[in-house]
C-alpha cells in the first residue's frame, strides 16, 4: 500500500472509530444529521475523495443509531 492509499482511504477501523466518536458526542439522531450535513457539504464543494469517506462514516453512524 502506498502513502496516498493510506491517507485518502482510511481503513474500516478508522471509519468505525470516527462514527463511534460522533455518536458519543452528538447522540444517535443528531450524529446522523451531522454526518449527513458533512457529506452534503463535501459534495457541494466537489471534494469527492473526502465525500466518499464521509459517506462511509455516515453509513456506520446510521447503523450505530439504529437507522439501518
Amino acid at each position: 500500500m502506498n502513502a496516498m492509499t493510506t491517507t485518502s482511504h482510511p481503513d474500516d477501523a478508522s471509519v468505525r472509530q470516527a462514527a463511534a466518536q460522533m455518536v458519543a458526542r452528538y447522540g444517535g439522531q443528531l450524529a446522523v444529521e451531522e454526518a449527513r450535513n458533512r457529506a452534503d457539504s463535501l459534495a457541494r464543494e466537489g471534494r469527492w475523495p473526502d465525500h466518499a469517506v464521509a459517506m462511509r462514516v455516515l453509513t456506520v453512524v446510521e447503523r450505530l443509531a439504529g437507522n439501518s
